[in-house]
This record gives structure tokens, sequence and C-alpha cells, in this order.
């Protein structure tokens, strides 16, 4: 499969909002494949209440529930943490036609900060 096109899709929205990256469907005949994800998600200067979120790489828009890669990142309750996690050199295919979405299960809570960004190619089917 030759690649069509290089992208990337970032999201680093205001303190507690869920952070959500799509990349549009690329065309009839087209698959959008992720080659690598970020994901933080990073306490203020206050401390937060600790959670564990889950992010999920989902083929279609927002909300679906067809997971191409899923983990669980935690945050303990300290002012300043900050916790990740980078998923780099990878093939994550997703179906033609489709949207790709990275995004955390919701928002972190007061004091918390997410992000997502996701790169990849398009090819053809």
């Amino acid at each position: 499969m030759a690649a069509v096109d290089v992208w990337t899709a970032i999201h680093v929205p205001a303190a507690n909002t869920q952070a959500t990256a799509t990349k549009a469907a690329a065309g009839v005949g087209i698959v959008n494949v992720c080659t690598a994800i970020t994901v933080t998600l990073a306490a203020g200067a206050t401390a937060p209440t600790a959670i564990n979120l889950q992010v999920n790489l989902i083929d279609g828009a927002s909300g679906g529930g067809t997971y191409l890669w899923r983990t669980t990142i935690s945050l303990p309750a300290t002012a300043g943490a900050t916790t990740g996690y980078v998923l780099s050199d990878v093939v994550l295919p997703g179906t033609a036609n489709t949207a790709m979405t990275l995004e955390f299960s919701g928002a972190g809570g007061a004091n918390t900060i997410e992000s997502v960004s996701m790169s990849g190619i398009t090819v053809k089917a």
C-alpha cells in the first residue's frame, strides 16, 4: 500500500475538559492508519482528586465503540503530577472512509489537564 497523505491530530483543551482529537474520514477507498500516539494527564498547582481514565483509539467518531487500541492512565492526588503514555512505530489501520478518534473517556476533574496527539498516514484500501 502506498501512502497518500501524512497527518496529525492534536487536542489540548482547557482544564477539566475531555481531550479528543479526530482525523476525518479520508474518502472512499482510503484508510486512516495511526502510527503514533501520545497522551498526557497533568495536575495543576493545586492537588486534584486521584483519578483513573481510559484512553481509546476509536475506528470512528467520538464516543464510538470499535476500539483499535485502549489503555488506562492514572493521576495521583498530587499538585504538579504528570503521567503520560507514548506509543510509536505502530500500524493501527482503521476502516476505509471512516474517521479515527483518540480520546480520554471523560474529563479528569478539577485541577487536571488532558492532551491527546496522534499521527499517521492514509493509504489506499
